[in-house]
């Protein structure tokens, strides 16, 4: 009894310890994403880029970080459920049973 509690204890703290550093790597993504959100804004209000390339420049940054982030949790989390495929139909109709 003692070795069963001994290694639900260990799994319970390896998964602990697995969450953290996951998280971790999330919160470190988007710190990394707001700094450098701040910079564009800096720049933007110090004059040394336009409207256009700020706009431009916060379209590809929010692209790199969606994308990152979705392979982080996919990652993490898995893929989710999966969609179903087609359904069976019966006769001529298309009906579905």
């Amino acid at each position: 009894m003692k070795q069963v509690f001994n290694f639900a204890a260990l799994l319970f703290a390896g998964l602990l310890l697995t969450g953290c550093a996951t998280d971790k790597g999330l919160r470190k993504l988007e710190s990394a994403y707001q700094a450098q959100l701040g910079e564009y804004a800096a720049a933007l209000k110090s004059g040394e880029i336009t409207k256009t390339e700020h706009d431009k420049k916060v379209t590809q940054l929010n692209g790199r970080y969606g994308r990152r982030r979705a392979m982080m949790e996919r990652d993490i989390y898995g893929s989710g459920i999966k969609s179903p495929g087609r359904r069976p139909t019966v006769g001529r109709g298309g009906r579905r049973y």
